[in-house]
């Protein structure tokens, strides 16, 4: 082998090109981490720093993974209440409905006292919307 005796000028050049690549590789690491300090070598300072907000941001996201959860939840909550709220303003409409229909006060029927095999029947009077003498209240 030969050796090969660079000049002062070029020797500068070498070293500069090679602390550009350094450079370069660390500015690659960085874009490809998305962190600025990859080891406690680099800036032990910054990297503790980095890594316990990263790990704050960690405990913060499962949080809110916790708190979307119970979002929903409510939200289906609500809408079965929403539900049941309409089924029973149709069924308060229904029984609106049935209690202007006056048939049923008008009508009377009377069970009359009956053996049925060994036990006695009373008599059941229905009439005017009261069982007896006890009316059926309405709301």
């Amino acid at each position: 082998m030969s050796d090969i005796t660079l000049s002062a000028g070029v020797r500068q050049n070498l070293l500069s090109l090679q602390n550009t690549a350094d450079l370069m590789a660390l500015t690659q690491n960085r874009l490809a981490t998305g962190k600025k300090v990859n080891s406690a070598l680099d800036n032990p300072t910054s990297f503790f720093t980095a890594s316990s907000l990263q790990a704050r941001s960690n405990d913060l996201s499962a949080l809110l993974d916790g708190m979307s959860n119970g979002i929903k939840t409510l939200e289906a909550a609500d809408n079965g209440l929403t539900s049941i709220t309409k089924t029973l303003e149709s069924m308060k409409s229904t029984l609106s409905q049935a209690r202007q229909d006056k048939s049923f006060e008008t009508s009377s029927y009377i069970i009359d006292d009956a053996t049925i095999g060994t036990a006695i029947a009373k008599t059941l009077s229905i009439s005017g919307g009261a069982v007896g003498v006890t009316p059926i209240p309405w709301t």
